[in-house]
């Protein structure tokens, strides 16, 4: 009875306060929520609005999504717990928090088996939607695996309707990965399944979307041009806001593309009025970078900058406050680094160098964790497929185990006195043999999994290095270089101070580069040439400091070769000590002695005043938490150790020999 009240006010406040914004066909369905009678019948009616949440008010939304769980807890019908349990989901996931939204369809999965007839359309619906949400966060490749998986499945079982959704959803996610072409042979497999359905709207709707938007993508305009018109009258017929709302971001694209600034921002504030309609907490990046370039465009880049900005901060995703009064919070690396880019662009084409080069900086911090997301996701990939292939093996065991002891009951009802002796023996050598031929195949099997994931690690390294090397490399030394041709006349105190900090600044930058580069385009390093680039480093540095002495000493009667990740390490420990010397010991000589034999070990000593006492690692200070946390991450310990006669020792040696 509760409930039933709740939901009667509820129905009220939603039909008051929001029915401008709806569709008709949303309209309609909140008048049958509205009148609903009992549980179950009010659960049905919200189940069929839910229906519709790509173009549902967020604020409906807000409004039933806690009645809506409430009632599917309360439900005794399984299939409308399911579905229940994927509205709420799907409320998540308009909110953007998609990790939370898979946690409640997840366990749905297992209770609604593909195989079961009866509950084969959730099935379809749950595992869309699972893949919807990690395409959400940049997971593509998980995205698309589970697409792979459902169309087969959808095949399998002749399901015309999700084989056409399931071919539009994976276009979808081959478009968002830039790579038109190979979304375009998907949609047609979208729209040869589309001829024999009755009900195709749906599925023709998003699919004409999609090829106007890999057209575009390809700068066929025309035939771009072609696809979206015919696709919005399909879109509002369909009542798909978002559908629509898309459509018209990429007309605006084209438009904006081709200099036709008016007809751009015309379909922009369509697109935008769409949107507001929705009430989504924040337009979606497509649509934020669309209006960054029409700014951009048109000359507006103030404006462009500005909104830069308000999509580049970042905060807790479900905090209350997000959403509201324009918050909108962005902390997913992949979509960093969209708005990071354009932002880099936008300073560039200002001049503004000082902001250009920060934003380049951060930039390379987005793509270092995006590419350490994708690389993790690749290995965790080729262990599953790892351990799946043990599976397989361990069920052809079983299956050997069984037709060799039917076998042997067989042929010992026919032989048994005739060959008892002879066929224990043969069977013997046999079982020995297949035995050595599995622990073979295995030992095989784990070789090439353990080389598949050194090649993914190699490969991802030298790929970044290669990017490094070849984009914010080439950015770094132009930006040098600039500023060696530049001079500033009667420019005062302050901005002289600043132009020679900006120099300073771009050549570390270069120097940095070069380190991190000169690392990772190795596969391992010897300590002797770690020992040759720090004499480098501290020739560098050496004419800064002429009242210090600073010697390097190398003990090496065996030179031991790191891997590249332990080496890049060890070089930056050494380069935070010796500067930790330098700036902060006050003593007059550093030493520096790299020791190896059978094992290794670095240190560098100073004879200055000492570490002071409330100095420790743990709080960061001199940069020592730098340097604990490097040491952890390579497997060593890092110790500083207070000299006699004054002075500290840093040692750095591996745990174990």
């Amino acid at each position: 009875m509760l409930v039933r009240i709740l939901i009667w006010l509820l129905s009220g406040v939603a039909l008051g306060s929001n029915a401008y914004c709806q569709t008709n066909k949303i309209d309609g369905l909140l008048k049958k929520v509205h009148a609903a009678n009992g549980n179950e019948q009010q659960l049905a009616a919200l189940l069929s609005l839910c229906e519709e949440y790509q173009s549902l008010n967020l604020d409906t939304f807000d409004v039933y999504g806690p009645a809506l769980k409430s009632l599917g807890e309360l439900s005794t019908n399984t299939r409308n717990k399911s579905l229940a349990q994927l509205a709420y989901a799907n409320w998540y996931f308009r909110w953007g928090w998609c990790d939370s939204a898979l946690t409640f369809i997840e366990p749905e999965i297992a209770k609604n088996p593909v195989s079961n007839a009866s509950t084969r359309d959730i099935y379809f619906k749950l595992r869309r939607a699972q893949s919807f949400y990690h395409g959400a966060k940049s997971r593509y490749a998980t995205a698309l695996q589970i697409m792979y998986e459902l169309v087969a499945e959808a095949e399998r079982y002749q399901d015309t309707v999700n084989i056409g959704l399931c071919s539009v959803t994976i276009a979808s996610i081959r478009l968002a990965m830039g790579k038109p072409s190979e979304a375009i042979p998907w949609l047609d497999k979208a729209f040869a399944v589309a001829k024999g359905y009755q009900d195709s709207l749906p599925i023709v709707a998003g699919a004409w979307v999609n090829k106007g938007m890999a057209f575009s993508m390809e700068n066929k305009f025309d035939a771009a041009y072609a696809c979206l018109h015919t696709a919005l009258p399909l879109c509002r017929q369909l009542q798909n806001l978002n559908f629509e709302a898309t459509a018209l971001r990429v007309l605006s694209n084209m438009y904006s593309k081709q200099k036709k600034y008016t007809d751009a921002e015309s379909a922009l504030l369509q697109m935008m009025a769409i949107r507001k309609r929705t009430g989504n907490t924040s337009i979606l990046v497509e649509d934020n970078a669309e209006l960054i370039k029409f700014y951009t465009n048109s000359g507006q880049l103030d404006k462009a900058i500005a909104l830069c900005k308000l999509n580049l901060k970042t905060g807790d995703t479900n905090a209350p406050t997000n959403g509201q009064a324009g918050e909108v919070y962005t902390n997913e690396p992949a979509v960093r680094i969209t708005f990071l880019e354009l932002l880099a662009g936008l300073y560039k084409q200002k001049g503004n160098t000082g902001d250009y080069a920060l934003t380049l900086q951060e930039l390379v911090q987005a793509k270092d964790a995006f590419y350490d997301q994708n690389s993790a996701e690749a290995i965790a990939g080729l262990q599953s497929n790892y351990e799946l292939q043990v599976k397989q093996n361990t069920i052809l065991r079983q299956q050997y185990d069984l037709q060799r002891k039917n076998f042997l009951f067989y042929g010992a009802l026919v032989v048994l006195l005739l060959v008892l002796t002879g066929g224990l023996v043969a069977f013997g050598q046999y079982k020995k043999r297949q035995q050595l031929l599995a622990a073979a195949a295995m030992a095989d099997q784990q070789n090439q999994t353990f080389l598949a994931v050194k090649n993914a690690e190699e490969q991802e390294r030298k790929r970044i290095a290669s990017d490094l090397h070849d984009n914010l490399g080439a950015y770094a030394a132009s930006m040098a270089s600039n500023l060696g041709y530049l001079q500033i006349p009667d420019a005062s105190e302050k901005v002289n101070t600043a132009f020679t900090e900006l120099k300073a600044n771009s050549n570390a930058i270069i120097s940095q580069l070069n380190d991190t580069i000169w690392a990772l385009k190795k596969d391992a390093l010897l300590l002797t040439a770690i020992s040759d680039r720090l004499k480098i480093f501290i020739n560098q540095f050496q004419r800064s400091y002429p009242n210090i002495h600073i010697e390097v000493t190398e003990e090496i009667a065996a030179d031991i070769e790191l891997p590249a990740s332990q080496a890049f390490h060890l070089y930056r420990m050494l380069q935070e000590a010796i500067n930790n010397a330098l700036k902060h010991s006050q003593g007059t000589n550093v030493q520096v002695l790299i020791k190896a034999a059978k094992s290794w070990e670095a240190s560098v000593t100073d004879n200055g005043v000492g570490m002071p006492e409330n100095i420790k690692p743990d709080l960061g200070g001199y940069g020592l938490s730098g340097m604990q946390q490097r040491s952890e991450e390579a497997g060593w310990s890092v110790q500083w150790i207070s000299q006699p006669a004054g002075g500290t020792k840093v040692l750095i040696s591996p745990t174990t020999n």
